[in-house]
């Protein structure tokens, strides 16, 4: 069995994480379930209420191993956590939260900031003793930049490797310019940017979410929120934000792989045939900007690693989304068999192991 990193795995923070170490004025409006006309609605300020029962009756009995399902504490039971990885092959894990994927929804940068530490304090103290198996990931809102470089700094000292901001910002792309300190704060402590699917600032979920009579809201959803993923990818490039701190790392996670040889691929190309016309004047192409400081994450991905003549192997990072439904869990060791046919054993390694291990810093 190879040595496997999982760089995207989660943990499901207990509402009472945010009820204990809120401050008391914002402990209303914490993620809850609320029950409505005998429906169960899991309500996140900022989001529509999303329905939690419908699913119940469809489950398949491995389904119960995954989304904590089965799991009271939602990942935080270590020892079970560990003996989950043990079974599924993987030796660490980068760590996602799952209820502060949404937090950035919210309209209020105060009841953000505050949910985002409450959930960094928590997350750190929790996974942060055993460095060599977790690398907690802390949340960060963008919403008051100033605040947010602040954040940074103090992640940085409590022992985050990498930080999390919202995968698109409507409005505010990440190629304007008053991003540069964010940048310069990031590069300066040596955190990995992170760019988690489904983690964008407006609520983009589907009306017919969860219930009886869908549209196939749910699925065009579930699929287009993987293309979000270009978007951060072409912004930072194309802003200069990696020629300008060349130390700087980031990472599109849970989006897939497949769309970034054509991406890449479009990006050098326009960079070259409408150059009179493109601002800043990049000093490299695109794509090799990508290969010295970009990543993103696949779990079962043939189509990406179809294109590895197109993207190399460097940037792309292998994660199981533990326990997620769309993930590899329980069966990580036969679906990265499956999907690497053909590829060399050398690359294999590189993909599900080396590279997180240099991103991150597991020994």
């Amino acid at each position: 069995m190879p040595k496997v990193i999982s760089a995207d795995s989660h943990v499901k923070e207990s509402d009472e994480v945010y009820r204990v170490r809120l401050p008391e004025r914002f402990r209303h409006r914490v993620p809850r379930v609320e029950v409505r006309d005998g429906k169960r609605y899991r309500i996140v300020e900022g989001r529509k209420p999303r329905r939690m029962d419908l699913a119940d009756e469809r489950l398949t009995e491995e389904d119960t191993e995954r989304e904590f399902r089965s799991d009271p504490t939602g990942g935080a039971d270590l020892a079970r956590r560990i003996k989950d990885q043990d079974r599924d092959g993987v030796s660490a894990e980068v760590i996602y939260a799952n209820d502060a994927l949404g937090l950035f929804q919210s309209p209020d940068a105060e009841y953000q900031n505050a949910m985002a530490v409450a959930y960094n304090d928590w997350a750190i103290e929790l996974f942060g003793r055993n460095r060599d198996r977790f690398a907690p990931v802390a949340v960060m809102p963008v919403a008051d930049l100033s605040w947010s470089v602040r954040e940074v700094e103090r992640l940085a000292k409590l022992g985050y490797r990498s930080i999390k901001i919202p995968i698109t910002v409507k409005g505010r792309p990440y190629n304007l310019p008053e991003y540069e300190p964010l940048w310069r704060a990031i590069e300066e402590t040596g955190l990995v940017l992170s760019l988690h699917s489904f983690t964008n600032d407006e609520d983009l979920y589907p009306a017919d979410w969860g219930e009886e009579d869908g549209s196939g809201g749910a699925l065009v959803f579930m699929a287009m929120r993987m293309a979000d993923g270009q978007y951060p990818v072409a912004e930072i490039i194309s802003s200069g934000a990696l020629q300008r701190h060349p130390k700087l790392k980031f990472v599109v996670v849970e989006c897939g792989s497949g769309w970034l040889a054509w991406l890449l691929h479009v990006l050098d190309e326009q960079a070259h045939k409408k150059h009179m016309w493109i601002r800043p004047r990049l000093e490299l192409l695109p794509s090799e900007f990508f290969r010295r400081q970009g990543h993103v994450t696949f779990t079962d991905d043939p189509v990406a690693l179809a294109n590895l003549k197109f993207t190399g192997v460097d940037g792309l990072l292998w994660g199981s989304d533990y326990p997620h439904d769309e993930g590899s869990f329980p069966h990580s060791q036969e679906v990265i068999e499956r999907t690497f046919v053909g590829v060399s054993e050398a690359d294999k390694r590189k993909i599900v192991h080396d590279n997180a291990a240099r991103l991150y810093g597991f020994s």
